[in-house]
């Protein structure tokens, strides 16, 4: 949103946003909840022990899977998302939905990590491929009157997928580990089911990234790259590429190394790569490329060489540092809980909380009602009795509010047979109300909104039993000294963003993007290294809230940032550059915490160290050791329980300092993206005088 634009209400905002930012949103949301319900638990999995069900690869490999991960999924995009906007963005959807189903099922089967790797790649393309297509729909159907809130709106969609995903990865993970890879594989495809009711914004008559307009587009991004800077940036590829080649063979070569090609060839090698062949097709042909075409050779070059012009890569570079921090609490985080944090106080509190009716009486009627209230929304998203007439509401509108009559109705019949009887008949009869009215299309509607909400408040007796059921339970497991799994404290952060998205990005419409991206980089970091550094469950819990209110302020203006600085046309390709600084950042991350956490870090490895170093015990029979019982064999030899002998450990060699190091990363960015934000300012400032 520019800077003059005054910002409009919230409800004119909302009233605004076009039907296919919606659909969008929605197919964002399946693909975030496969995606998150994988990625909440795979940095246990990679290295869980194979007695338990796990590939037991080291730190370091993991780490290599992340940074190789972070390349294909956030570099990629800089180029499917120029083909998004050439080839049209359902078309790009559709492939990527087939790769990312593809990428789940190899994970799920094949443990070795040739296989696993390829799986996660596979994966990591798909997502790259789906997400300019998405994210240019988006671009192109949004206003500067409704910017900010919509890509809010955008961001808290996606986390309500980030926030189930790893709830039911969590509850299927107990059963077997594959069927969180094949439940993500499901739910993905429901994505095809989306499609035919998505008119794509590339494929309407003017849209400039194609034909003539598209030709001029691509020109026009083509000479915003000088021809001394395209020299320039061609000379340093010209010497960069070759020492990462020499670089990686010599580790490859390297008898120490086991000739292993994964841990040798790194992910920017294959960027400069990449760079240099871009760079020595465009210098040589810069004229003809300034003049303009929409072949895939120009796609793919111009695609690349606008990445240099100097305010974007200056921004990627700068905002890189926080994406570092940003990515660890996904990757790294997990892993420290698992290690490190005390969660039984959660577990305890939670017990005390659930044994007397107050607690389970406001949530079971705050979460039904929630719950009505989105299946309220998905009626009148689906009807839009603003924007058109009853008469111009299309066919399969009535098929989405069809089946919330029924399901309601479905629901009020069972709640009579289970003897609520009073309930039941209400939500029966706002239903049998609702489905009469369609005649009369227009009441139907609110009377569907009605029904709806009737329909989840008939799940609050069963709600509240489950809570106060739950008491005893969660008290005794407390005391047993059970924890709280990692995805689910994670979870606090879709979860604090999907109820609060919304009013945050109303709050930011106000502020210009830069202050609102500075601000939330400053709130995240400060809790990215209170949750790293805490060994206390709810202290821990506190530093992703702070966290994840930063990462509000900040990611979703990110996109609309760069958003501002595309030409018409080009939405998809800058919405591909807005994943630059994740893929700068989460690559080098993935290095360095892989490598950190696996010497320094890792209690099973921390507590092999002890044995060998404090306990003088045979460092080879230590090594033989299961991984899944290391630390309970320290603990007996040293009489301890399993925390005594974890606060040993701690306390011992310190974990969290790593942490510590990651969050002056993060500082470094915020200093540097004051500096970029006030030459910026300046620069503009002195053009437009």
């Amino acid at each position: 949103m520019s800077d003059s634009a005054p910002a409009a209400g919230l409800k004119d905002q909302l009233v605004g946003l076009d039907n296919r930012f919606w659909i969008v949103n929605v197919m964002e949301m399946f693909e975030r909840l496969a995606y998150y319900g994988v990625r909440a638990v795979v940095a246990i999995y990679m290295v869980l022990p194979e007695s338990q069900g796990g590939p037991e690869f080291t730190h370091v490999e993991k780490g290599i899977i992340f940074a190789w991960w972070a390349g294909v999924q956030s570099v990629l995009p800089m180029f499917t998302g120029g083909f998004a906007d050439r080839y049209g963005h359902k078309n790009t959807i559709s492939v990527a939905i087939i790769l990312k189903v593809i990428g789940y099922v190899l994970m799920g089967y094949l443990m070795d990590f040739g296989g696993f790797f390829w799986g996660c790649m596979l994966l990591a393309a798909g997502t790259a491929i789906f997400k300019p297509g998405v994210q240019g729909t988006l671009a192109a159907t949004l206003k500067d009157s409704n910017a900010s809130v919509g890509w809010g709106i955008f961001y808290q969609l996606v986390n309500i997928g980030g926030f189930l995903g790893p709830v039911v990865a969590g509850a299927l993970r107990i059963l077997d580990w594959k069927y969180v890879f094949i439940a993500c594989a499901g739910i993905v495809c429901v994505n095809f089911l989306w499609l035919p009711f998505y008119k794509d914004p590339t494929q309407e008559e003017g849209y400039e990234g194609k034909g003539e307009k598209g030709a001029e587009t691509w020109g026009a991004l083509s000479s915003a790259v000088s021809f001394t800077e395209a020299r320039i940036w061609g000379v340093v590829m010209l010497v960069l590429a070759p020492w990462l080649v020499f670089r990686d063979y010599t580790a490859f070569t390297d008898a120490e190394s086991g000739g292993n090609l994964y841990t040798a060839f790194k992910v920017e090698t294959l960027a400069a790569i990449i760079g240099l062949i871009a760079f020595a097709i465009y210098v040589p042909r810069k004229a003809s490329f300034d003049k303009g075409s929409t072949d895939p050779l120009t796609v793919f070059v111009v695609s690349v060489v606008g990445l240099f012009q100097a305010r974007v890569l200056a921004f990627c570079v700068v905002f890189s540092g926080f994406w570092l921090m940003f990515n660890q609490v996904f990757d790294l985080l997990p892993n420290v809980i698992d290690d490190w944090v005390d969660s039984s106080g959660l577990i305890a509190g939670a017990g005390a909380a659930f044994s007397t009716p107050v607690i389970p009486g406001i949530l079971s009627v705050v979460l039904a009602l929630l719950a009505g209230a989105v299946s309220a929304v998905m009626v009148w998203l689906s009807m839009r009795p603003d924007q058109r007439e009853p008469s111009e509401v299309p066919w399969n509108s009535y098929i989405v509010v069809g089946v919330g009559f029924a399901l309601a109705a479905m629901h009020g019949l069972s709640l009579v047979l289970e003897g609520t009887a009073l309930l039941g008949a209400m939500v029966a009869v706002g239903a049998a109300f609702g489905g009469g009215a369609f005649a009369t299309r227009q009441p139907a509607v609110r009377l569907a909104m009605v029904a709806a909400v009737l329909g989840a408040l008939g799940g609050v007796p069963s709600l509240y039993q489950t809570m106060m059921g739950s008491s005893a339970g969660l008290t005794e497991m407390a005391a047993a000294g059970a924890q709280v799994p990692p995805e689910w404290m994670i979870n606090i952060n879709p979860g604090l963003i999907v109820f609060t998205m919304v009013f945050f990005a109303y709050l930011t419409s106000f502020v210009r993007p830069m202050t609102s991206i500075i601000i939330g980089m400053g709130v995240a970091t400060a809790g990215s290294i209170l949750a790293g550094t805490s060994t206390v469950g709810i202290m821990c819990l506190g530093g992703i809230a702070v966290f994840s209110v930063g990462e509000m302020l900040s990611s979703p203006k990110k996109m609309e940032y760069l958003a501002s600085l595309a030409k018409k046309g080009q939405e998809g390709l800058f919405m591909g550059y807005a994943n630059i600084p994740v893929a700068i950042g989460w690559i080098a991350g993935s290095y360095l915490a892989g490598d950190a956490y696996e010497k320094g870090g890792d209690k099973a490895n921390l507590a092999r160290k002890y044995m060998t170093e404090e306990l003088k015990m045979d460092e080879a029979a230590v090594e033989a050791m299961d991984r899944a019982d290391v630390v309970a064999n320290l603990s007996e030899k040293l009489g301890q329980t399993a925390m005594e002998t974890q606060k040993l450990l701690y306390e011992t060699y310190s974990p969290e300092a790593l942490w510590w190091s990651i969050g002056a990363i993060g500082l470094g960015s915020i200093v540097g993206m004051i500096i970029y934000d006030r030459v910026i300012t300046m620069i503009d400032n002195k053009d437009a005088s």
